[in-house]
């Protein structure tokens, strides 16, 4: 059905821009006009549903650029992720998309998925079976025998095992190629200071991936790492931790060089900074005080490095409909405003997936996927926890805190 909406204000990232008092109509999927309240004329859209709101701002769906749709986000989720058949990780997948529907999700990145369950997930939502976000999935993770996500699949060593896992994926319905270049954090006897590839495999990984039309995002805890995928030309690092070797005096080994190189070549870094806000939220101790990384986060964001939006949800503690936590960091700890923060997670994040064209910003001719929330989130960021409606491709699927799908 057709749409009208009213709001107080509408944010639109991609002029980073607030406007007052106008009109948003929803035809279909697409919004078709942007217009101020009193040029409004109600015999126009006599037969539009319309949706009227106060003290409330509308801005573009949230886009989460990293989710493990398959994994419990609880304490015991390693285990979880290994025990579990393929059809309880459905099940679980079922649940996590509709969570981060309903908190404003509307475009979400699969990261990594367990003996590629995403798949059958995405092709249920498309088909309106469950409620869920756009997907835009990867698949299993490409990692080394024993490596860091190795109970999710893929193990591939040489680079033709890589090529071949590559050309795999893509033939399964991967939009996205995810490889594990250092050891991580969530699997036990992985090295966290180490790369788990060498630079001539992230290259030619990137190389045949792109033939195929495809991005690489690589998951990158060592400064090694990081720099071995930035040379190779990777779309976009993860995490970004810049971990220096094992027994090196510091913990961080961050290059100021390497990042003006990333911001220079358009690699877009998804750092995943509130997992350890939300460790600490729900009572977690942390190994180590986290202001060092946010202060390096600040310094990558003041060279010119893109950010996405990354939660890593799954995750120990990041469930998934904690989404506003992701800007709400990035305004508490690393000091940049409301506004860029929101922006990071719409239209810099569609960028980064090449949908900037559809989604992202609330623009004439772009997709209908929006949310509204009580506040005004461009002065107060913690405004973005209180979604209450939200437009999926044109469609309704919440409205004042009810779901409508």
């Amino acid at each position: 059905m057709n749409s009208v909406i009213f709001v107080d204000k509408i944010i639109d990232p991609k002029n980073e821009s607030v406007i007052k008092n106008h009109f948003v109509v929803i035809e279909k999927d697409e919004i078709v006009k942007i217009s101020p309240n009193e040029s409004y004329n109600d015999a126009q859209y006599s037969s539009y549903e319309k949706i009227k709101t106060s003290n409330s701002t509308l801005l573009p769906g949230f886009i989460e650029m990293h989710s493990h749709i398959h994994v419990s986000s609880q304490e015991n989720a390693y285990y979880d992720s290994i025990n579990d058949s393929d059809e309880t990780l459905i099940i679980r997948g079922t649940k996590a998309v509709g969570d981060a529907l309903f908190s404003g999700v509307t475009t979400m990145r699969d990261l990594g998925s367990k003996n590629n369950v995403i798949f059958p997930i995405k092709k249920a939502i498309d088909s309106h079976i469950i409620p869920g976000p756009n997907l835009v999935p990867s698949g299993s993770p490409i990692t080394t025998t024993g490596g860091h996500c190795n109970m999710f699949g893929m193990e591939s060593d040489t680079i033709e095992e890589v090529v071949h896992s590559i050309k795999y994926l893509a033939n399964s319905g991967a939009q996205w190629i995810k490889i594990i270049a250092t050891g991580g954090n969530f699997t036990p006897s992985t090295n966290i200071h180490e790369p788990q590839y060498s630079q001539e495999t992230i290259e030619i990984a990137v190389e045949e991936a792109h033939k195929l039309g495809l991005k690489v995002a690589t998951h990158c805890h060592a400064t090694k790492g990081i720099i071995a995928c930035t040379n190779a030309h990777v779309d976009n690092l993860i995490h970004c931790s810049w971990i220096g070797p094992e027994n090196s005096a510091e913990f961080y080994d961050y290059r100021p060089e390497i990042a003006i190189r990333i911001a220079n070549d358009g690699i877009f870094v998804d750092p995943t900074l509130a997992l350890s806000y939300l460790s600490q939220l729900r009572g977690k101790t942390l190994k180590r005080d986290p202001s060092k990384r946010y202060e390096i986060l600040r310094q990558m964001w003041d060279i010119g490095i893109k950010f996405v939006s990354g939660m890593d949800s799954g995750m120990v503690n990041a469930h998934f409909d904690d989404f506003a936590y992701i800007p709400e960091v990035m305004v508490k700890k690393m000091g940049i405003s409301c506004l860029d923060a929101i922006k990071v997670s719409t239209i810099t994040s569609a960028e980064c997936l090449g949908l900037d064209d559809k989604i992202g910003s609330v623009s004439e001719g772009k997709k209908a996927d929006l949310v509204i929330v009580k506040g005004d989130p461009s002065k107060t960021i913690e405004d973005l926890h209180n979604v209450h409606t939200i437009f999926k491709s044109g469609k309704l699927v919440k409205l004042n805190n009810e779901k409508m799908i």
